[in-house]
């Protein structure tokens, strides 16, 4: 029997900087996913809202829920629900201290109450540069799995403001350790994504290559917990500030999954989402 495909937190509009951001932001978001060459799977729909809440000076809260439901052709159809909540310390040194959860309440039983725990540092210069990392734990109660997740990253600020925009370059490398019967596996992939800002908008292109399973992505916001490999996508995205507080932005992601049975698939991912700053 094909076991079913779930695809984690989608949100692609996250705070990799937000420690140099000011006020605080909440986002709601819809993204429908198209199962391209599927043959059990119909459709799939995400929905959720984010929240970044800075009380003062140094300390950023955010937090995130949102629903996932999966339609099948002969299965029962997946419903989800994910919860994130995570918590920043800004030093004056420009040290940046940040550690939470993911937690999963899903009707696939396998995985079930799933949560993962994170905790990370960052050095950085705000709009210059940043180098951290950031170490995940996952444990799967209804079995022995535990997963490890190491994942350092680099960003670096280029351009002027005025005349050409800025550009904000991040690289990431994932190293991925799953721990189950007595076996350990490893998994390594190396991502990038280019962000370009020139006055009202903005423009983001990703890609990624390598192997990953049961991997973490997005700071902790996006967790997949069944055992399909996926090797590799790419990711867009455009928004635009329509007023001092307010934005939209359209995104689509796409990447190559080989489930449990060895047959490949193309999932993509589009997304619509409303920001709002005060």
């Amino acid at each position: 029997m094909k076991t079913k495909l779930f695809l984690g937190t989608v949100l692609l509009i996250l705070t990799s900087t937000v420690v140099a951001q000011q006020g605080n932001e909440l986002l709601i978001y819809y993204a429908p996913i198209d199962y391209r060459d599927s043959t059990y799977r119909d459709e799939g729909k995400i929905t959720g809202i984010y929240g970044a809440f800075r009380p003062e000076p140094g300390y950023v809260w955010e937090g995130a829920v949102e629903n996932i439901n999966l339609s099948y052709q002969s299965l029962d159809d997946l419903d989800q629900t994910d919860i994130t909540l995570a918590f920043t310390r800004q030093k004056q040194n420009r040290h940046a201290y940040r550690m939470g959860f993911h937690s999963i309440s899903t009707t696939h039983i396998e995985t079930d109450s799933s949560v993962t725990w994170f905790a990370g540092f960052n050095r950085y210069h705000p709009y210059d540069d940043l180098y951290g990392g950031t170490l995940y734990y996952t444990r799967h109660p209804d079995s022995d799995r535990q997963v490890w997740q190491f994942v350092p990253k680099v960003q670096k600020y280029l351009g002027d403001i005025i005349t050409t925009g800025t550009f904000l370059i991040e690289g990431k490398l994932n190293l991925i350790n799953v721990l189950e019967e007595g076996n350990s596996d490893t998994y390594f992939s190396a991502e990038g994504d280019i962000t370009w800002y020139y006055r009202s908008f903005q423009l983001m292109v990703g890609a990624w290559a390598g192997e990953q399973i049961y991997a973490v992505r997005n700071d902790g916001f996006t967790v997949y917990n069944l055992p399909y490999k996926h090797t590799g996508g790419f990711k867009f995205q455009a928004g635009y500030a329509v007023t001092n507080n307010t934005s939209i932005k359209l995104g689509i992601a796409q990447e190559l999954v080989t489930e449990t049975d060895g047959v490949k698939s193309d999932v993509t991912i589009y997304m619509l989402s409303l920001g709002y700053t005060f």
